[in-house]
């Protein structure tokens, strides 16, 4: 499907520090590595230091195409302007492993010395993630692999925005309902934790996930599968949507089969077709995240493990960047100011 979409930026953190630590030269990527064991026995850190006066090789790989990326690239040109360091950016088109892993090998092979990646199998790839973290700075963004080597993980606290879902989900259906579950992949950790966050908001609530769906990244297959569970089970009262372009793909269905306003929508993510399914009403709410700051931060610590190694390593090694529920009651004043930070008129 074209649609264009815009997403909003909180606050972006720029009090990041950027001086430079010299090191010692290493074989391909001319920097030197050093490790440290972290609090889990079982887990390595290991850091890349670039020497003094050469500039990081740095890169960005996202979980699939969605425009979602478009402004977590935003941020990451914010920071190329600022340090004058180039991010290479990456999107598997069929939203794969293997592709993910082609991308990792060709990093690796060209001598990079950092990457930030949203992990499509957090725990299918551990194993090549500790192989890349061998060979350069790892950082993961929008999806965690928690139990790799990944020196830390940039985005948003997806059981807490699974809970602020659930929470609007207990307004929507007070005598409880049947809901119907949408995404690319559950293999995710961000999926799968939106959900755990969701189904521990409403137990005891009457409300039952009783049709889970995926579809791949695909969009137009997203659609599809709302129709079929539309037509199929008549008790759903909700449909909810857990990736960016699930919202747009649940309005169509919805409007298509002549549900609007029977049938609720919760949705995620801040995609202009989302946004306007709110202003309609079809759509009745959206928990919205702040991809352009994922993509600054990735950069901005990729570039710190570069400079600094263990000592840029921060107190937590997680670094959350903030949630928001939207509504028809807060879209107006929402709307705006997502222009103004997109740069949209």
């Amino acid at each position: 499907m074209n649609r264009f979409e815009i997403f909003l930026a909180g606050a972006v953190t720029v009090g990041l520090l950027l001086g430079g630590v010299a090191g010692c030269s290493k074989s391909k990527s001319a920097a030197t590595a050093t490790q440290t064991s972290s609090a889990a026995p079982s887990k390595h850190h290991h850091f890349y230091i670039v020497p003094k006066g050469k500039t990081p090789k740095i890169a960005f790989i996202s979980n699939n195409t969605a425009t979602y990326w478009n402004l977590a690239h935003v941020g990451i040109r914010k920071f190329e302007k600022q340090t004058g360091v180039h991010v290479r950016f990456l999107e598997p088109q069929n939203a794969t492993v293997a592709e993910q892993d082609n991308y990792l090998n060709d990093l690796i092979a060209d001598g990079y010395n950092a990457v930030a990646l949203s992990v499509i199998s957090p725990k299918g790839e551990v194993n090549e993630l500790n192989r890349v973290a061998r060979h350069m700075n790892l950082v993961c963004v929008d999806s965690d692999s928690p139990q790799s080597n990944r020196l830390i993980y940039i985005g948003t606290d997806n059981i807490a925005a699974g809970k602020l879902m659930g929470k609007e989900m207990v307004k929507l259906l007070p005598k409880g309902g049947d809901v119907a579950v949408f995404v690319g992949t559950f293999s995710a950790a961000n999926a799968r934790q939106r959900l755990d966050g969701i189904l521990d908001v409403v137990k005891g609530h009457h409300i039952k996930i009783a049709v889970k769906r995926t579809d791949g990244g695909d969009a137009g297959r997203a659609r599809d599968n709302a129709e079929n569970v539309l037509a199929a089970y008549p008790k759903v009262k909700l449909l909810c949507g857990l990736w960016s372009y699930d919202g747009p793909a649940l309005a169509a269905a919805v409007e298509g089969a002549g549900k609007q306003g029977t049938i609720k929508i919760v949705a995620f993510d801040q995609s202009q077709g989302t946004l306007l399914g709110i202003q309609k009403g079809v759509i009745n709410a959206t928990v919205v995240q702040n991809p352009i700051e994922e993509g600054y931060l990735s950069a901005k610590w990729m570039l710190r493990f570069c400079r600094k190694g263990k000592a840029a390593m921060p107190s937590s090694d997680i670094i959350p960047t903030g949630v928001k529920l939207i509504t028809k009651t807060n879209l107006a004043a929402y709307w705006a100011k997502l222009k103004k930070l997109s740069g949209q008129k």
